[in-house]
């Protein structure tokens, strides 16, 4: 996650010179492979043509087909402005997007989410978009906000679209955007940066199609609130090649061919010692009821699916494919519950959570990566449950004593929950 990102339209941010003289863009390789699809997913209207219109207007010349889903209307860009209510705001800004994209044959599909909280909507945004990514043939290209940008919506976008892509297996590109302003050149020297030249043709039809979001690089009014969202310093980013992140791909994992080839190789739907550890996590739960619980490292989901008894919703995710449809067998025909492909390295999902779920995994993952969870979930105000078995084996990185040991040691947290037996040990902790 990024710290303290900015986001004022007269936020000079950083200089323009010092990103050309990046030795992350100077030696970026150039994205020459043609998708047979593309699919852009922006998080308001204007990030697609911002951090991806030289991509759509390339696709456009080869007769490529374009799909442009946009999650909000974008609604929030200008909160207290006396001159456009929200709704006569969002109208402005789908009608700019329109003459935008006029001329490109690119679909527009519009989610309709709210601007400013697309973190509480995870769901159905993952809801919306997956059925597009799995319908994309298999060279297909998905392009959606960095998911570092430092702009809450677009982080929540681009981790989500990328989890989306990682499962389908198509290719994920992130366009960082807000990341122009706040961030400095060495916040790209260890991504996959690939740059994507765009002739004086592109050029010059990108700068119209930004000039059409006039709502967003001219003033409303003279009024403070209805000031320019992107300055001409920060529209000065955008006025050459463009720059994508890829991200990376899914790895397999240890537990594949077990899964693969058994299905549930740890019987979590029969075996004792797994329907008891659920019912005693349950029972552990300080809250009666939560908004959104995450369980890392979800296996077959049969904990998430009793989560989602407690929660508005329930998330589980896990980096293994083929545990993940075994997962969704379980989780098949619950409104509240959903699977994604993350591996615990990559962190917690950008979403509202406020229930972490580690049952097994912290005995299975680098105490470094462990230590991060731990750390997002207090930065957070999340509650945490640790359930971890007391045996021994030969793939294990950490037993259940020091898993527990570590995370009750995390500097704002606090044990709230305690339970030692034979077989497991338990713990609930919350931010301090």
């Amino acid at each position: 996650m990024v710290s303290a990102p900015r986001f004022e339209g007269d936020d000079a941010g950083t200089p323009h010179e010092a990103w050309l003289e990046s030795a992350a863009l100077r030696a970026a390789p150039v994205l020459d492979r043609q998708p047979g699809a593309l699919l852009v997913v922006a998080a308001h209207p204007d990030d697609e043509v911002l951090g991806a219109f030289g991509s759509i207007h390339e696709a456009a010349r080869r007769g490529i087909p374009v799909t442009v889903v946009v999650a909000s209307d974008g609604e929030g860009s200008h909160p207290g402005s006396p001159t456009l209510s929200q709704a006569a705001l969002a109208q402005q800004r789908r009608t700019e997007q329109e003459a935008a994209l006029a001329g490109t044959g690119a679909h527009i599909l519009r989610l309709g989410l709210p601007d400013g909280a697309l973190r509480r909507h995870r769901r159905e945004l993952v809801a919306a978009i997956a059925p597009l990514i799995a319908a994309l043939p298999s060279d297909a290209r998905v392009i959606a906000p960095w998911a570092r940008d430092g702009h809450p919506d677009h982080e929540l976008v681009g981790d989500a679209v990328a989890a989306i892509a990682r499962e389908a297996g198509r290719e994920c590109a992130w366009a960082p955007i807000w990341a122009w302003l706040w961030g400095e050149p060495g916040l790209l020297d260890d991504v996959a940066l690939h740059r994507l030249p765009l002739d004086a043709d592109a050029r010059e039809v990108k700068a119209r199609a930004i000039a059409a979001h006039r709502s967003q690089i001219a003033a409303l009014s003279p009024d403070p609130a209805d000031r320019a969202v992107l300055s001409p310093s920060m529209l000065a980013r955008f006025a050459g090649d463009e720059w994508l992140v890829l991200a990376p791909p899914a790895r397999p994992m240890p537990f594949d061919e077990r899964y693969a080839d058994e299905g549930d190789p740890w019987s979590t739907r029969t075996a004792w010692y797994e329907r008891r550890k659920r019912a005693l996590v349950l029972a552990a739960l300080p809250e009666q009821h939560y908004r959104l619980a995450v369980e890392v490292g979800c296996g077959t989901a049969m904990l998430t699916a009793e989560l989602a008894t407690r929660c508005d919703a329930a998330l589980g995710v896990d980096a293994s494919l083929p545990a993940l449809a075994e997962a969704r067998r379980t989780i098949a025909g619950r409104t509240n519950a959903w699977v994604e492909h993350r591996a615990v390295h990559d962190g917690l999902p950008r979403a509202d959570v406020d229930l972490i779920v580690l049952s097994e995994i912290g005995s299975y993952v680098e105490a470094d990566a462990l230590r991060g969870i731990l750390h997002e979930a207090r930065d957070a105000g999340a509650q945490v449950v640790l359930c971890h078995w007391r045996g021994e084996g030969e793939d294990l990185l950490a037993s259940a004593e020091q898993v527990h040991a570590l995370a009750a040691g995390t500097t704002g947290m606090r044990r709230v929950v305690e339970h030692r037996d034979a077989a497991f040990l338990l713990d609930v902790l919350v931010p301090s």
